[in-house]
């Protein structure tokens, strides 16, 4: 058995184990698990693969991590939910809206939905009962908000995202095309926005009217300690100066992973968190999925089987030699396939691929690879695409057909209006 069989079969059970093992062993571990059998069975060099862990976008990753938790950790989201709730009391509508927007911006800087949605629907609840509405004519809107808008504007999480995908880009050298700070937004903002209307006008005309209370009870937040003036500038400050550092890193003559970890060696050093908040704030296993998948790609491309995909799917493409239909295409795979395997896990893997699939067919990969973003983060059909779900399913006491009923409209919608705008402004022919 050559390498590139057994590399190709490695790939293909990392797959399996992600569909199938995720919810027993994390993804990190798998993905950390196949870059040991890949160096066992030989695929790749050790030393190949020591290299992905000392990645510059992976320390980068963890830095914008902790600066993005340091910015949470202040009074920034009760200050904007005291003013959603003085301008939107009295109409549902304008509560949804709120909350909805409310928890969009949160998006923008905290890279988990299920995070985000955390920290909004205690609040959304609260005023659910308070107005004697049912929570599930709400709760699916902040669901599809949290995963479907997660880093689209040029903050922190994007930053982060944007530098992933570049080393992905660099480890492949595949950089007659790069990622800016401007491309994620510039393809996830129509997105966004049409999600965010579906959220507020469309969703909660197909949201059933379930019962107030459900097995799952909601429990009080436990109150942080306010941190001190000086604290609380910290936090603000050192965001914004991480932000501008990442804008103007060539003319300040730092890198962006050294903005970044500087930023965050303040947030550490000013104890605006604790030791414990700090190193859960790192978000290591998210940090060594990319170094799994990282390695992964590298020994798919080194052994041939990326080329041997590559070729294949880029014959598709090409007998198509449509924009709008080869978009298509690169949408639904990811789309359906994140629907039974972790969203984290299935763009992980199918990013690189896309690259490799440009790369073969010298075509530019920003295109398939926000429609890959745009797919695996807008999964909302079942349990198993991402940890977010289930915490919809049980705030707002639906059951999987309701989760069916209420996404059918926005899934077609995101689709038409995601492939459309892409495939117009990166377009792959």
């Amino acid at each position: 058995m050559n390498q590139m069989t057994i590399c190709l079969i490695i790939f293909i059970l990392t797959l399996l184990a992600y569909a199938f093992l995720s919810s027993r062993v994390s993804m990190a571990v798998i993905s950390l698990i196949s870059v040991a059998a890949l160096m066992v069975t030989g695929c790749m060099d050790p030393n190949d693969a020591l290299s992905c862990f000392a990645n510059s976008s992976a320390i980068l990753m963890a830095s914008m991590f902790v600066v993005s938790a340091g910015l949470n950790r202040t009074q920034m989201v009760k200050k904007i939910s005291a003013f959603i709730c003085r301008i939107s009391k009295g109409s549902f509508t304008k509560v949804l809206a709120g909350y909805v927007i409310l928890t969009c911006i949160l998006a923008q800087f905290i890279p988990s939905s299920a995070a985000c949605f955390s920290v909004v629907f205690p609040l959304a609840y609260g005023v659910c009962k308070e107005m004697k509405i049912a929570p599930s004519k709400m709760m699916f809107s902040l669901g599809i908000t949290a995963i479907g808008t997660v880093i689209t504007l040029p903050f922190s999480a994007s930053v982060s995202e944007m530098a992933r995908i570049q080393g992905f880009l660099e480890a492949y050298e595949y950089t007659t095309y790069n990622m800016s700070i401007m491309d994620i937004m510039y393809a996830k903002a129509p997105t966004m926005i049409a999600i965010l209307l579906l959220a507020i006008f469309v969703v909660p005309r197909f949201a059933p009217d379930n019962e107030m209370e459900s097995e799952f009870q909601v429990k009080e937040q436990k109150e942080q300690e306010k941190l001190s003036p000086v604290c609380e500038f910290i936090g603000y400050a050192t965001f914004v100066c991480v932000l501008l550092g990442l804008l103007f890193s060539n003319q300040i003559g730092l890198k962006a992973w050294q903005v970044a970890f500087i930023g965050a060696l303040v947030i550490a050093a000013s104890g605006i968190m604790t030791k414990k908040e700090l190193i859960e704030s790192m978000n290591i296993s998210m940090v060594l999925l990319f170094v799994g998948a990282l390695a992964i790609g590298t020994a798919l491309s080194g052994t041939g089987v990326a080329d041997m995909i590559g070729n294949h799917l880029s014959g598709i493409i090409l007998s198509v030699h449509n924009n709008y239909i080869a978009g298509f295409i690169f949408f639904l795979v990811p789309f359906v396939l994140t629907q039974f395997m972790l969203n984290l896990g299935i763009y992980s893997i199918f990013v690189p691929l896309y690259i490799m699939i440009c790369k073969s067919m010298g075509a530019n990969p920003v295109g398939p690879i926000m429609l890959c973003m745009i797919a695996s983060m807008t999964a909302f059909f079942t349990p198993l695409a991402t940890p977010t779900v289930p915490q919809v399913m049980g705030v707002g006491n639906y059951t999987v057909k309701q989760l069916v009923k209420m996404g059918w409209v926005p899934f077609i919608v995101i689709t038409l209006v995601s492939v459309f705008w892409v495939m117009t402004i990166y377009p792959v022919f």
